[in-house]
């Protein structure tokens, strides 16, 4: 076959490729990726006289937004918060602002206009319907690719990704590129792609729905996004295609991502204002590099996650009202043309640009989550405020999953005839902290959990800051205590939210009604689970200094001192492990641990276990956050139990594997049973925990991550400790 053909420009911007006509709308974002300042849709060119900023307007021009919260803020977000007795629904009335009034004027999307009747408004356009009871069926319209753009897709990385600055007995190029691409076993050809990308839509879409599936076509995604997915879709396989294939595909993953960033930076849309797949590209390799890859590549992604924000933030990146936010006019002149001027030709440019502006909000939202959430989980400092959210919460999933404007304007009539409206990312917050409902996604209670999290960041730094906490909003407050019991308790109300949600989707809105039996493992049901444990974790413990009184010799990239270390131990042992704080994180880690290692268990949520033998393993777990989360767990538990207790003495040393799994299980069962955190205060023997961090040592140590060998490695600390011994 012969190789396409590329100028280096075109290489680099990696625009479209040969290929039938595509017959559904296609985002303009993904039309051309060559830079035309006459003809760019980019983000902050869709600013119509109503605009909605991604990020809030601080009132100057590129302004970088105050690193914390305002006191309006603050006040307005806590203001008249629920008692810890007081029914649901009390609390939304007080302070007068400007942070929850958006809703209303910016974003209702209006699709019953002119009196048209509620079904039936768009002509129906011939689509690509998307395979629903075959997710990896390699026909489907998002899983295929054509010969001529797997081809160039191939010629793309050959003819660019080089590894001069690679030392020779780390380079994997050759053996990457090498042999015969026609054979369906090479890591390149066509079959293995197309297995990428419908690994990409089936493991990892759910968790953050950034791209509009319907309206994906591979022969015209940009090059550097595409690989992107395969990134992706590559270290998340299926076990079924045997270990030979996971460890080549977490291999190619790594070879990739390590050139794409740079791609990226010299592509001439890496500039403001950048376009909506600029932003998805770098969404979803930061998230590679962070939660898949190396330590180098995640220590890459920490240094140029501020980046992103800070194109974001040049850009404006502006989405807002223009006449294709309306559907077409029905009312035609006899030539063919609508006679409201302004108003979009075709159903299919309403949707186009519809699509454009959803997705671009979804990219802002995604990351608001990377941002906070990584804050939480490794310590990162936080670069982003929640008041800059100014955005409506991701639309409803029956619209986003809409494969033509006609089901687009059925969905908003039958989500219109329930009562259900827009609600504002900022009012949503405050529903959450007053214990009102809020109807949204399940992503949308992603990016609120996110939110919550952020500020109880950003609240935090404040209690560090003894001059800033001296007076005004603070002390109106109540101190941390009020304002922590208060975040905690919204965190509860969160996942009681989450779980009602789930109960009232409709059969034909829930992505997981198929007969899916993951449970546990099913996507929106994990990932609620553990950004619940996650928050309150990280309310009451602090994952640096648990990493530091475990005897880590580096964090953040810094080697860890004597001083530093003799300040966190004497953190733990004297000020953190006797506290109520303390029994807090124990008592939600044990959950979380229970939950994932025990789902057949009573404490848990009832549910089968997920894994080959009821065991978890770490190395087939698609959840990004899981894994990271139970090593944080792990830690609180041995920090509470050591730090208390000492030593428990070596008695597992001559265990197997299965002895180990029973040892754990039997400790799960009985500290994770407990009904209340305040029980922990007078039981013994959690420091009998060697079995649990057996167990989760040797599965850390056969993943591909890095940075979980780093955890597997800090748990052989924590055992040698419980022994008695030194590290």
């Amino acid at each position: 076959m012969a190789h396409t053909q590329l100028s280096p420009n075109n290489r680099a911007s990696s625009s479209q490729a040969p290929g039938g006509p595509y017959e559904g709308p296609m985002p303009a974002e993904y039309q051309d990726t060559t830079h035309h300042p006459t003809d760019v849709i980019a983000l902050d060119q869709m600013a119509m006289p109503s605009v909605v900023p991604v990020f809030g307007d601080d009132g100057g021009m590129n302004k970088s937004p105050y690193v914390g919260m305002p006191e309006d803020f603050m006040a307005y977000l806590f203001n008249s918060l629920p008692s810890q007795d007081s029914p649901p629904g009390y609390g939304l009335h007080g302070v007068a602002s400007n942070y929850g009034e958006l809703q209303d004027t910016h974003y209702s999307t209006p699709f019953l206009v002119n009196g048209m009747t509620q079904t039936g408004h768009f002509p129906t356009a011939s689509q690509h319907i998307m395979s629903v009871t075959n997710l990896l069926d390699e026909n489907s319209p998002e899983t295929n690719i054509s010969d001529e753009r797997s081809q160039e897709i191939f010629d793309f990385i050959f003819d660019r990704f080089h590894e001069q600055d690679v030392a020779p007995p780390e380079r994997s190029r050759d053996s990457i590129v090498s042999g015969n691409r026609e054979h369906d076993n090479h890591m390149l050809s066509r079959r293995m792609m197309q297995a990428y990308l419908g690994s990409y839509w089936y493991h990892f879409s759910d968790q953050l729905p950034i791209l509009h599936r319907p309206t994906f076509d591979s022969g015209r995604t940009p090059n550097l996004l595409l690989l992107a997915m395969m990134t992706i879709g590559a270290a998340c396989l299926d076990r079924t295609y045997g270990q030979q294939v996971l460890t080549a595909g977490a291999k190619l993953s790594n070879f990739i991502a390590r050139h794409l960033r740079w791609e990226i930076f010299m592509d001439t849309n890496f500039r403001p204002p950048a376009k909506l797949w600029v932003f998805q590209t770098l969404i979803l390799l930061e998230l590679y590099e962070k939660m898949f890859s190396t330590r180098e590549l995640h220590e890459r992604a920490h240094i140029h996650h501020a980046t992103m924000i800070t194109l974001m933030r040049r850009g404006r990146s502006l989405i807002g009202k223009s006449s294709m936010d309306s559907p077409p006019n029905q009312r035609e002149t006899p030539n063919g043309s609508k006679t409201a001027p302004g108003i979009g030709q075709t159903p299919e440019e309403w949707w186009n640009h519809w699509v454009t502006n959803e997705a671009t909000k979804r990219a802002a939202f995604a990351a608001f989550i990377i941002d906070s959430t990584h804050s939480t989980m490794f310590g990162h400092s936080a670069v982003m405020v929640t008041h800059e959210m100014r955005l409506p919460l991701p639309c409803d999933e029956s619209l986003w999953r809409a494969r033509s404007s006609a089901e687009v304007g059925r969905a908003e009539a039958s989500l219109n005839a329930r009562g259900i409206r827009p609600i504002s990312f900022l009012e949503g917050l405050k529903c959450t902290l007053s214990h009102q409902d809020v109807k949204t996604t399940s992503f949308g209670r992603t990016a609120l959990m996110a939110g919550l999290m952020s500020v109880t960041y950003h609240m935090q730094q404040r209690d560090l800051q003894v001059n800033v906490l001296g007076g005004g909003v603070i002390q109106a407050l109540g101190g941390r205590d009020k304002w922590r019991a208060a975040l905690t308790r919204a965190y509860d109300w969160w996942k009681s939210d989450f779980d009602r949600g789930l109960e009232d989707n409709e059969p034909s809105n829930d992505p997981y009604g198929q007969g899916s039996t993951r449970n546990e493992a099913h996507i929106v049901f994990g990932s609620r689970t553990v950004l619940h444990n996650l928050a309150h974790m990280a309310m009451h413990a602090d994952i640096v200094d648990c990493q530091m009184f475990a005897r880590a010799k580096r964090l953040l990239g810094r080697t860890i001192g004597a001083q530093e270390f003799s300040s966190a131990q004497k953190r733990v042992k004297e000020q953190w492990a006797p506290s109520a704080r303390a029994r807090d994180a124990t008592f939600y880690a044990l959950k979380l641990l229970s939950s994932v290692l025990l789902p057949d268990a009573a404490v848990s949520t009832n549910t089968a276990s997920p894994w080959p033998k009821g065991v978890y393993e770490t190395r087939y777990d698609v959840l990004m956050n899981r894994p990271w989360v139970l090593y944080f767990a792990a830690l609180i538990v041995w920090c509470y139990g050591y730090a208390l207790e000492g030593p428990c003495g070596d008695v597992t040393r001559n265990n197997t594997a299965d002895e180990s799994q029973q040892q754990m299980k039997h400790y799960l069962l009985r500290y994770a049973s407990v009904a209340d955190p305040d029980e922990l205060r007078t039981m013994r023997g959690i420091n009998n925990n060697t079995a649990l961090l057996t167990v989760l040592r040797d599965s850390f140590g056969n993943t591909r991550w890095d940075l979980l060998h780093e955890g597997a490695h800090l748990m052989r600390n924590c055992i040698i400790l419980n022994s008695g011994g030194t590290v």
